[in-house]
């Protein structure tokens, strides 16, 4: 069996309590079947609108929901950010960092530092 993402876990689980298929659940979400099982197994990341499908079919509101927007923010391949409206050191920064994170070449007290302004910061 392929390893599940966050998000692909949450789904599956979800359907299998509810004692649905994927058939099922593709029919109710208007979606195909190899189109579900790729949201399940990580293969695809799940647009907005069958997001919010899939939120009002199992029912999920509040911090349910909200969990499940994270875990699908967090089984995504890449991140995109718009950089269009950013000064120029803004944009400097944001690529230094995107080049650094994804050399692996941040060590763990380097990450923590930047978690923690971040974390400052809300």
């Amino acid at each position: 069996m392929a390893k599940l993402t966050p998000f692909g876990r949450s789904i599956r689980k979800l359907r299998v309590e509810r004692g649905e298929t994927q058939s099922d659940i593709a029919g109710a979400l208007g979606v195909s079947v190899a189109f579900w099982s790729s949201l399940e197994t990580g293969k695809k990341n799940v647009p907005p609108d069958v997001l919010r499908r899939i939120e009002e079919h199992f029912g999920l509101v509040g911090d349910k929901a909200h969990e499940l927007r994270d875990l699908a923010e967090m089984s995504r391949g890449e991140v995109r950010i718009n950089m269009q409206k950013m000064n120029d050191p803004s944009r400097e920064l944001v690529l230094g960092f995107a080049r650094r994170f994804e050399s692996g070449s941040l060590n763990e007290a380097q990450l923590a530092q930047l978690r923690k302004i971040l974390e400052e910061g809300d």
